[in-house]
């Protein structure tokens, strides 16, 4: 019986060795896959690619240059390049003749190496998660401008769609055009209709199948992007101005409905299924620029306007009576874009007192305790020399302030930089 007892715990130490070596195998080929995908990226491609590295992986890296120096098995370039992985990167990148597809940055951003889409992929291809992703994609990022169009008007709306594949621009000749950001070539040329002076604010849907436009007019226009039979339908916003503009417009995470901010200070929420406008709350003292959902929720939303507050509103206790969940005052004059990050908690803000504010809506305040303190400047008319300095306000509660750039021409917009090639690091200032 001891000897029995005795085989059947060595018998159970011998699997629990047995599992740990796996887990370890495991993690050193996932590793040293990592280290060759870089290394593959650098020497065939030209790329100046540094991947993140572990102390354990340092440690084996010199495990593995001792163990090369003793046994004398440096293995040659050419060897290294006649293997399943290599073949697989030629594929992805468009450098193998026979399939020409994809360019080395949608490698990473596309085939699996984020965590989004892992399941896709093979299993030995699972091991690079978004942060190593962005990492490698920085590399990639332009440090000098090129021209891509050219147009006789003045272009007022550009934007990129979420996974950054498409290219809209809205241009003063009422026109849309949609390019691929893969070729830069127009795949699509929508005439806009019922515009007035010129389009406003656009944005997509989150599947990129529609697109809306709003401009001096009571509609906004509802559009497809993509299929054999066009969409072009206006959808009423009802507003009781005779006058009236929707200067800011976004769809919903689930594309079901469009939030709006207006000319006439009112914030417009729309059912694009029922097709209806379900909520007009009077929102801010001067017109609403800026309006921009919190998170995939979509309960929580955001709004900025010409009286210099960004205002915090919940849909779940939103009323006639426009009590907001809470206010982030700071800036001195109005409010000209909003993006959020999308976790529901920040967000950045771009106004006319030519400064970029970053917020968190943990610590915003009551509605009603801060008063708006736009002076009403108008770089139309007053130009820059009418801007005064200003110091930091007692009840400024922002994270971070940001200068350097002019808004002296129209409502500049600012964003964060995308998720995939950057993890949101940067912020980002266009026309």
């Amino acid at each position: 019986m001891d000897n029995n007892n005795n085989n059947n715990n060595r018998s159970d130490d011998e699997d629990d060795n047995g599992d740990y070596e796996e887990i370890v195998l495991d993690t050193r080929i996932q590793s040293r896959l990592r280290r060759y995908m870089i290394f593959l990226s650098q020497n065939l491609f030209g790329q100046n690619l540094q991947g993140e590295q572990s102390d354990e992986d340092e440690d084996e890296d010199m495990n593995d240059s001792e163990s090369a120096e003793e046994n004398n098995t440096n293995i040659p370039k050419e060897d290294l390049l006649n293997t399943p992985l290599h073949s697989e990167i030629l594929y992805n990148t468009g450098s193998d003749p026979q399939h020409t597809n994809q360019s080395i940055y949608n490698l990473v951003k596309n085939s699996g190496f984020s965590m989004s889409n892992r399941r896709a992929q093979p299993q030995g291809l699972q091991y690079m998660g978004p942060n190593n992703s962005a990492h490698i994609l920085q590399s990639f990022i332009p440090n000098k401008s090129s021209k891509i169009a050219h147009h006789g008007d003045h272009v007022f709306c550009g934007l990129f769609s979420k996974d950054g594949s498409k290219f809209m621009s809205a241009c003063q000749d009422h026109r849309i055009r949609i390019y691929d950001t893969e070729s830069w070539k127009v795949k699509k040329t929508i005439a806009a209709r019922n515009v007035g002076w010129s389009i406003i604010s656009t944005d997509y849907s989150p599947d990129k199948d529609w697109l809306i436009y709003s401009s001096w007019s009571d509609y906004v226009q509802l559009c497809n992007t993509s299929g054999l039979h066009e969409v072009h339908e206006p959808l009423c916003f009802k507003p009781e101005s005779h006058r009236f503009c929707l200067f800011s417009i976004q769809f919903s995470s689930d594309s079901n409905e469009i939030l709006g901010g207006s000319s006439d200070r009112h914030l417009y929420i729309y059912d694009v299924v029922k097709r209806e406008r379900i909520a007009r709350v009077k929102g801010h003292a001067d017109d609403i620029n800026a309006v921009a959902f919190a998170d995939k929720s979509s309960h929580v939303f955001f709004s900025g306007g010409d009286d210099s507050l960004v205002k915090v509103w919940d849909r779940r206790m939103l009323s006639q009576a426009g009590k907001c969940a809470g206010v982030l005052a700071g800036h001195f004059e109005g409010i000209t874009f909003i993006d959020s990050k999308g976790d529901g908690i920040y967000l950045i803000s771009n106004g006319k007192d030519q400064t970029i504010k970053l917020w968190d809506i943990r610590v915003m305040k009551p509605d009603g305790q801060v008063p708006a303190k736009a002076t009403k400047f108008d770089y139309r008319y007053s130009g820059l020399g009418g801007l005064r300095q200003y110091k930091k306000s007692k009840n400024d509660s922002s994270l971070m302030t940001y200068r350097g750039h002019k808004v002296y021409q129209t409502l500049i917009r600012c964003r964060f930089s995308p998720a995939y090639s950057t993890g949101q690091k940067l912020s980002l200032i266009h026309i």
